[in-house]
């Protein structure tokens, strides 16, 4: 029997020429795979401005109070990030303290457009976060998985707020969550939305906390399906 020789160059343009084609395989698959429809145009692009009730349960707008809320990102970054920002101050008429809202929300949630959260945009802001505690917030909808931040501005202004993100058709917390449920959407063929909630207080109170998640539970009350489907997702129809 006659040995075969290869000569190495051979091997090495062979194995080259092969993982060349690999790559445009892949590119292309990823291309063909990419989802093209927008999860937006399935359930109706939300337009909080309309949605957000001013007055509802023991809560009524402030007017022109909107612009003591933090904004999410610099001005700059607004119109590449989001589709659409609202904020809006409410009073409890009970007690007299001001619950800030904040809504950012975001046609296309791909990687360079993703949302940015509070623990981003508050220290680009000159506050410093003390701490943070993953929370949930028990609704008659299911649970809300959300974030408590307590941030501070020198001695100046302690902020505790809350915030969540809805993706698509769910609710997440991190990065990772996002991400799944991201991917989960593009199986599906959707590219997904998102809308980061905020609510918090400028204030010292040791039940700032609860008061918030008592918003968060009186604006879902307050809201019909369709709105909540665009604060919660599928939970809240």
């Amino acid at each position: 029997m006659t040995a075969v020789l290869f000569k190495p160059s051979t091997i090495k343009s062979g194995a080259l020429a092969m993982a060349v084609a690999m790559m445009l395989g892949s590119v292309g698959a990823a291309e063909l795979l990419k989802p093209r429809k927008f999860w937006a145009d399935v359930i109706g692009e939300p337009h909080y401005e309309t949605l957000i009730p001013k007055q509802f349960g023991d809560w009524v707008e402030v007017p022109y109070a909107a612009k003591v809320v933090v904004n999410p990102v610099q001005e700059e970054n607004l119109m590449r990030l989001y589709s659409e920002t609202f904020a809006r101050t409410y009073v409890h008429r009970p007690t007299g303290r001001a619950i800030m809202l904040s809504i950012a929300y975001g046609r296309d949630q791909s990687n360079d457009t993703q949302l940015h959260t509070p623990e981003a945009c508050y220290p680009s802001q000159g506050f410093k976060v003390e701490d943070r505690l993953e929370h949930t917030v028990n609704s008659r909808f299911g649970p809300i998985d959300s974030v408590r931040l307590m941030t501070t501005m020198g001695a100046q202004r302690t902020e505790p707020l809350t915030f969540f993100i809805r993706v698509g058709d769910g609710v997440a917390r991190g990065s990772r969550d996002r991400n799944l449920a991201r991917v989960k959407m593009a199986l599906q063929g959707y590219r997904v939305d998102g809308m980061l909630f905020r609510v918090s207080e400028v204030t010292t109170h040791d039940d700032a906390f609860d008061l918030q998640d008592r918003f968060i539970n009186d604006l879902l009350n307050a809201t019909g399906p369709a709105a909540r489907r665009s604060l919660i997702g599928s939970s809240g129809t």
